[in-house]
């Protein structure tokens, strides 16, 4: 757990997931960057080829994209995933 604050607002955040009823590894991976203001789960796809390693590319260029303060938040996020999935996609 993690506390930010700003001004007078204390956030603060905690994740979990659970790899469900068919799987024995779970491949989400948390995004929990309370300095940034960034909170998120990658899906991890289990049962897909490489649902592992695709989950972690994403939180990967996800994180790097939002420690370059660039633009405003929704386009920080819009950009953020389509950078993902290009890198994902190679």
């Amino acid at each position: 757990m993690s506390i930010f604050r700003a001004a007078d607002i204390a956030l603060s955040g905690a994740w979990r997931s659970h790899p469900g009823q068919m799987r024995q590894n779970n491949e989400d991976l948390p995004i929990f960057q309370p300095q940034l203001g960034l909170y998120g789960v990658i899906d991890g796809m289990g049962g897909q080829a490489a649902g592992e390693i695709a989950a972690a590319i994403a939180q990967q260029v996800i994180v790097e994209r939002f420690n370059r303060p660039l633009g405003t938040a929704a386009e920080r996020v819009r950009e953020a995933i389509a950078l993902a999935n290009n890198e994902i996609a190679k």
